[in-house]
């Protein structure tokens, strides 16, 4: 079965920026560049579908979350912020070059993502935990359930024989478990989605003094490479500032969401030997 992601998204405000057009003009220009450098990833081109919306389809599901992230970042600049409603699943007509002409549940679950993150009311749906999260996931959810209990004199435990084993697959409940048979289970949905949203709200939270030393981790990549080439930096100014950022939890919560993604796909796919 070949299982697909779309993602979508849309500038939060845009009608009211007053650089709107240069904006929507330096974006097309990135979505040219992304095209270019990610082609490996992508089922077809990134495609605006409106004017300040655009449409991602990924092959592979797990550099979803990367992708949001690179225009997360390339907006920065212009403090500009999305909306992103990532779907995942089949697609029900032929691939083209324009996204704008494919359909499917991949689609259909995309923009029901969007239209969950956008709505004013969304406490009330108890899908969102944040007001600054804009990040949603959905698909059809994989439950883990609950596995029968191994007992002996000194303690309880779960035996897995299988981790395909506890898993379903179900199209039609709750993202988050209201049916009464699936009430006390987790959806690997459910760890995703509280991943990022978690991994969102600490991002949030970074200062402009945390941001540039984490830029600059990043691009020299050591403690000594920082301070050879900012002798005014000093080692314990940036062990402070980027544990107090939470760089570190956020990378690793990266690398979890993306495995995680790896697993769902590989589950849908029916690929189970590959967990």
């Amino acid at each position: 079965m070949c299982i697909y992601g779309v993602i979508n998204i849309d500038m939060i405000n845009s009608r009211k920026l007053s650089n709107r057009s240069n904006i929507q003009s330096d974006l097309k220009n990135y979505i040219r560049l992304v095209n270019s450098n990610y082609q490996k990833y992508l089922l077809a081109p990134i495609t605006i579908t409106l004017g300040d919306e655009w449409q991602i389809v990924v092959k592979d599901l797990s550099k979803s979350y990367k992708f949001v992230e690179l225009f997360q970042k390339f907006l920065e600049k212009y403090e500009v912020d999305i909306y992103a409603g990532i779907g995942v699943g089949t697609l029900s007509t032929e691939i083209y070059e324009d996204t704008r002409l494919m359909d499917g549940e991949c689609f259909i679950k995309a923009r029901e993502a969007l239209d969950i993150v956008k709505d004013n009311n969304r406490f009330y749906q108890k899908l969102l935990h944040s007001n600054v999260n804009n990040v949603f996931f959905k698909g059809s959810e994989i439950f883990i359930h609950k596995l029968d209990t191994v007992t002996d004199d000194s303690r309880k435990e779960y035996a897995f024989d299988e981790v395909a084993a506890s898993m379903v697959i179900a199209d039609s409940l709750d993202c988050f478990g209201d049916s009464n048979n699936y009430s006390d289970d987790v959806s690997l949905n459910m760890i995703i989605n509280a991943l990022i949203e978690n991994t969102e709200v600490l991002k949030r939270r970074i200062t402009k003094k945390q941001f540039e030393i984490i830029e600059l981790y990043k691009k020299e990549g050591s403690y000594n490479n920082i301070i050879k080439k900012n002798p005014n930096i000093s080692k314990a100014s940036i062990s402070q500032k980027l544990h107090a950022s939470n760089y570190f939890l956020i990378e690793n919560n990266r690398l979890i969401i993306d495995k995680l993604f790896k697993v769902y796909h590989e589950i849908r796919k029916g690929n189970k030997n590959e967990i």
